[in-house]
C-alpha cells in the first residue's frame, strides 16, 4: 500500500464522508421511529439493524479506500464526519426526511385501504347471512340445553 500524504489524505476524506454516511443513515433510522413508536422489543430489533447496517457501511469503505487497515486518522475522519453530519446537516436533512417519511405513510395508507377495500365489502355483503348463521346457532343451542333440562327433569320423575 501507498502510504505517501496524498493517498493517506485521500483515505482520511473517504472515510469522512462514510461518517457523513452512516449520520444520514442514522437520520434516516430517527424518522421511521418517529413514525412508527415502535415498543421495546421492536425498538432492540431496529437499534440491532441499525448497528449492523452501520458497521457494514463503515467496514465497505475502509475495504474499498484502504484495505481495511486501521489508523488512528481514520477512526478521527470517521467520528468527524458523522459529528459534522449531526451537528450542521442534520438540522437541514431531517426535517425534509420527515417530510417525506409523512407522504410515504400517507401512501402507504392510501395502498393498504385499497388492498383492503373488497375484503371489507365482502364482509359487508356477508355480514347478514352470518348473523342469520350465528342467531341459528345459538337458537340451536338453546334448544339443546333446553331439551337435556326436561329431560333430566323427566327422568327424575320415575
Amino acid at each position: 500500500m501507498d502510504n505517501s500524504f496524498k493517498m493517506q489524505a485521500y483515505i482520511f476524506f473517504t472515510v469522512f464522508y462514510g461518517g457523513l454516511i452512516v449520520g444520514f443513515i442514522y437520520d434516516i433510522y430517527r424518522g421511521f421511529r418517529y413514525y412508527l413508536n415502535p415498543k421495546k422489543i421492536i425498538t432492540f430489533i431496529e437499534d440491532l439493524v441499525f448497528w449492523i447496517i452501520a458497521t457494514l457501511v463503515t467496514f465497505y469503505i475502509l475495504i474499498k479506500s484502504n484495505w481495511g487497515e486501521l489508523r488512528g486518522y481514520i477512526f478521527i475522519g470517521l467520528f468527524l464526519g458523522l459529528y459534522l453530519y449531526l451537528k450542521l446537516l442534520s438540522k437541514l436533512i431531517y426535517p425534509i426526511l420527515l417530510k417525506i417519511l409523512r407522504l410515504l405513510c400517507l401512501v402507504m395508507k392510501k395502498v393498504i385501504k385499497v388492498i383492503i377495500f373488497p375484503f371489507n365489502m365482502i364482509k359487508k355483503i356477508l355480514s347478514p347471512l352470518f348473523n342469520k348463521m350465528k342467531k341459528a346457532k345459538d337458537i340451536s343451542v338453546e334448544i339443546v340445553k333446553d331439551t337435556n333440562k326436561y329431560i333430566r327433569i323427566i327422568s327424575k320423575k320415575k
